[in-house]
């Protein structure tokens, strides 16, 4: 018997929906080109907040109220654990410069309704003693925590096995057939495959999925290089945010997770000596006991992210049958249980609880003709 729902993808917003639908008993197969979390969830700092170390855009902020939420809601059914580390995130300024570029963090999540604080240099060194004397500002929001991202995905994926779901590894989609409003077939290099509903939740490999289809989705890969440390005692909880994207978390084992900028360089995965250099001076300076600690790791991921800064979430324009779900960009892992959430709602109930719209592929429909 077939499966009622494809999804196309093993990274954390694939296992979501997994996760997701299987709660309201869809029966579902997830295929994986290589191994869950191989692209960008498994290169992500994991962070999980009403609100980032950059602006969220309006249309965001339901879904990151409601995602922060789920992850509470659903914590019990996730096995193996998450590693939640609930310690909040600390956005440090080391300049008068950097203070004032800060500042519209603290006013967007008092406006979200957190009650974060303003600190200034001394209160910052006290409140964070990692930090370095020259810091100048800081805001703390509470509303904020980091998981495991392996076992994130894991644990979706598990709760929605249990549930009758199937998962199939090494399986490279090839091309995705429709006609008359639905999904004939998926075409793999293990074969066809067929279901009732298909979601593609391919990251940034998704445009290459559907671009045959005539939906030139603008999702393009953005890389992201990573430095993970030799294990140390554990020295804080706090996610600690800084400006271009710099944050540096202590994993549940110990290890200092250190990233990250993002690059446009198409699907180049090399590490560069030149972007590790930049961010070992970034690191060292706003935390100075990471000059003394030994880096294990170097490696890096592919975020997709969309040209407005928005995920696409929402059904093909021509094939009502087809649900992508991707373009998250860094947020993934932030956003990921209240895609699901949505993809599950747009597949059992024809409507979703929060408003979709701004994600739809259908803001790029004047260039479809499926």
């Amino acid at each position: 018997m077939h499966p009622e729902v494809i999804i196309i993808g093993g990274g954390v917003i694939g296992t979501a929906c997994a996760y997701f639908l299987a709660q309201r008993g869809v029966k579902v197969l997830v295929l994986e080109r290589n191994h869950l979390g191989c692209g960008a969830s498994g290169s992500t700092a994991a962070i999980i907040s009403i609100s980032g170390s950059g602006s969220t855009l309006e249309p965001l902020r339901p879904l990151s109220l409601e995602s922060y939420r789920l992850f509470s809601d659903h914590e019990q059914n996730f096995d193996p654990a998450l590693e939640i580390i609930r310690g909040g995130a600390l956005y440090a300024a080391m300049d008068a410069q950097e203070a004032v570029a800060i500042r519209p963090f603290y006013d967007e999540i008092r406006q979200m309704g957190i009650d974060c604080r303003l600190l200034d240099g001394k209160e910052a060194l006290d409140f964070e003693p990692l930090l370095a004397p020259q810091v100048t500002a800081a805001v703390f929001n509470p509303a904020s925590f980091h998981v495991n991202p392996f076992r994130l995905g894991e644990a979706y994926l598990n709760a929605a096995l249990r549930q009758g779901g199937r998962v199939a590894y090494g399986v490279k989609v090839q091309d995705i057939v429709v006609a008359n409003d639905r999904v004939v077939k998926v075409v793999t290099n293990r074969g066809d495959y067929q279901g009732d509903w298909v979601v593609v939740a391919a990251g940034a490999h998704t445009p290459q999925l559907l671009s045959p289809l005539g939906l030139p989705i603008p999702i393009v890969p953005a890389r992201g290089q990573v430095i993970l440390t030799e294990a140390c005692p554990r020295m804080t909880d706090r996610v600690l945010l800084f400006v271009d994207h710099l944050y540096a978390r202590q994993t549940a084992s110990g290890n200092f997770y250190l990233g990250s900028h993002t690059e446009f360089v198409g699907f180049d995965n090399r590490i560069t000596l030149q972007k590790l250099t930049t961010f070992a001076r970034a690191f060292t300076r706003a935390i100075p006991l990471l000059a003394r600690v030994r880096a294990l790791r170097f490696f890096a991921g592919f975020r997709p992210i969309c040209e407005d800064n928005l995920p696409v979430i929402g059904p093909l324009p021509g094939c009502s049958k087809l649900v992508v779900a991707s373009g998250h960009g860094r947020t993934g892992v932030r956003f990921s249980a209240s895609t699901g959430k949505a993809v599950s709602e747009l597949i059992v109930d024809g409507q979703t609880e929060q408003p979709m719209e701004a994600f739809s592929p259908r803001r790029f429909a004047e260039n479809v003709a499926v």
